[in-house]
């Protein structure tokens, strides 16, 4: 039975609040392991954690021909946190958060280019002004991209391009979101993610600590509890209202940044970051006038 909407609203906020813990966590031990390390530990230890509570509920998995849609999507959301969990350790985490903030103006535009939806002047001022507020993140203030250092390079160019896998995943799993339950789907994704990084983890693994065993235990379980939260909003939201509450991410970032790493956003990344908030809102507003009230 579906939840209410205001239920499936803060459900959909406490989803990227657990996230953006996670994402705090996966920066913290950005100095300690590799991103593939981290990558196969924060969907290995979701895998065995979803794959419990899965046969627990007695779920239902998705019939043979629908498998190769759930591992084209587990490989987008792969690549995506590979770029992520890379742009982080090198970057402040708000900064990269505001940059993956143009995902929803990206779910529009390929609505537009995979739906046939109609192109219209606010969907073409909310890409504009979205794409201007990531120029301003990009180049702007002391935090802005040096391009001069290799590191930082691919860094930016991780942060970039995470941003558009991530929207085709959306689009994606809201067609999946009423085929499977939600444990099902977030279980497939991390079992798929785990078994393809696992050869290159294992290549560069070196045998963590207690501590860092723990913590990267933590991002596993982080990213399993946030994710089961998020797919659960989203087969209650339409996609266009769901991807707004992705705006509150911007806070909780500048928050865990300040409290865990004392990183204070730059004024342009804040107003780049309310540019592409206003962008998201403008789209998004004219996308939940065209719902159909339920």
């Amino acid at each position: 039975m579906d939840m209410s909407t205001t239920k499936a609203l803060l459900l959909a906020v406490a989803a990227i609040a657990v996230i953006s813990m996670m994402d705090a966590s996966v920066k913290s031990l950005s100095g300690d392991a590799s991103t593939l390390t981290i990558l196969f530990f924060r969907q290995g230890v979701a895998a065995v954690l979803l794959g419990g509570l899965a046969l627990y509920k007695g779920s239902h998995f998705p019939t043979r021909a629908q498998l190769p849609l759930h591992f084209i999507r587990a490989m987008m959301i792969g690549a995506t946190a590979f770029a992520f969990f890379y742009a982080v350790g090198e970057l402040p985490l708000m900064l990269v958060t505001a940059i993956f903030m143009v995902a929803p103006i990206l779910v529009s535009i390929m609505g537009v280019v995979f739906l046939k939806e109609e192109v219209t002047k606010t969907l073409i001022f909310g890409t504009i002004l979205g794409f201007a507020g990531a120029m301003v993140i990009v180049f702007g203030g002391s935090n802005g991209a040096d391009f001069s250092a290799s590191g930082d390079l691919w860094a930016w160019v991780a942060a970039l391009l995470g941003p558009f896998g991530y929207a085709l995943s959306i689009v994606v799993m809201k067609s999946q979101s009423r085929q499977a339950d939600a444990t099902i789907i977030t279980f497939l994704q991390a079992f798929f993610i785990a078994l393809v990084a696992a050869p290159f983890a294992v290549v560069q693994l070196d045998v963590p600590s207690l501590d860092i065993g723990l913590r990267l235990a933590s991002v596993g379980f982080l990213g399993a509890l946030g994710f089961v939260l998020y797919v659960s909003a989203l087969r209650n939201l339409p996609a266009s209202v769901f991807v707004l509450t992705e705006n509150t991410a911007l806070l909780w970032a500048a928050m865990f940044g300040f409290i865990f790493f004392m990183e204070v956003p730059a004024l342009t990344t804040w107003v780049g970051a309310f540019m592409i908030i206003a962008a998201c809102l403008s789209v998004g507003r004219q996308q939940v006038r065209r719902t159909p009230k339920r």
